[in-house]
């Protein structure tokens, strides 16, 4: 089994990783709503096992319309045409190890990977078998492919979500991700900053669970999250464009009150 350090030396890492959390609140900027940068913040997803190529293609155009960063689905076929996007797989759905599912998504042209952590393994401190999980994925995965590790924040308390993201940054992920929406609570506001307050500019934070509307995204961003899992995608442009079209019709007609979309929805 692939391990990196020693159980003392984990324990190290992670109260270490507690100390140099900031003392005060970092505050992020989200993209403008309703532009460009703001559209490649959002994952498209669907999450559906009885899902149907149909369906896939269905979601892929959506993204190509709406200038998504990628597509998130499971268990469907991966077909050349969208190497662009990204296949989504979650451990608690498969019979297969996630090494070789990785294995099989890379081969059929992914270009982005989000994983599960074995969270039932973390809170038990069983944190090389964690570690060698990631590093199997990373090895099957390597750069430039990205590689996000959803932590299941809901079940873990803020000291396992330290570990959580230090163990992922170790076996050289690129995201932490907060949940895959299957169980318990979705993403937090809170649980987003300390993640981020974790890892730094080592690596990047998606928000993924409970995501519905432009105002959580924004938060979610604020907080420190550059990528949005939602199947609500459509809907967020939709509502991002309706607020913009508010705004402009506000300031032509002279309404001092105008504010740019976003503004305050924090």
């Amino acid at each position: 089994m692939a391990t990196r350090y020693t159980q003392d030396e984990w324990l190290a890492i992670f109260d270490q990783a507690g100390h140099n959390l900031p003392s005060t609140l970092l505050e992020y900027k989200a993209p403008s709503i309703g532009t460009a940068a703001f559209a490649k913040t959002i994952d498209h997803t669907l999450l559906k096992l009885e899902a149907t190529g149909k369906q896939v293609d269905t979601l892929c155009e959506e993204a190509r319309r709406h200038n998504f960063k990628v597509c998130h689905f499971l268990q469907c076929d991966i077909r050349s045409s969208l190497a662009r996007f990204c296949y989504k797989y979650v451990k608690l759905f498969l019979e297969e190890s996630l090494e070789n599912e990785a294995a099989r998504a890379v081969d059929a042209g992914a270009k982005e990977l989000d994983m599960v952590m074995n969270h039932v393994l973390l809170r038990n401190q069983y944190y090389s078998e964690v570690y060698a999980d990631i590093a199997a994925v990373r090895t099957v995965a390597p750069h430039p492919i990205i590689l996000k590790v959803i932590l299941e924040t809901s079940q873990l308390s803020p000291r396992e979500i330290i570990a959580g993201c230090k163990i992922a940054e170790a076996a050289g992920a690129d995201y932490v991700k907060t949940s895959t929406g299957f169980n318990g609570q979705g993403a937090t506001q809170e649980n987003v900053r300390l993640m981020k307050s974790v890892v730094g500019d080592n690596m990047k934070v998606k928000a993924s669970g409970g995501v519905k509307t432009v105002n959580e995204c924004v938060v979610m961003m604020e907080a420190g999250a550059e990528r949005i899992g939602t199947s609500n995608g459509v809907w967020i442009m939709e509502e991002a464009k309706g607020l913009l079209e508010q705004v402009t019709h506000a300031a032509g007609s002279g309404d001092s009150k105008a504010q740019r979309p976003g503004a305050s929805l924090a």
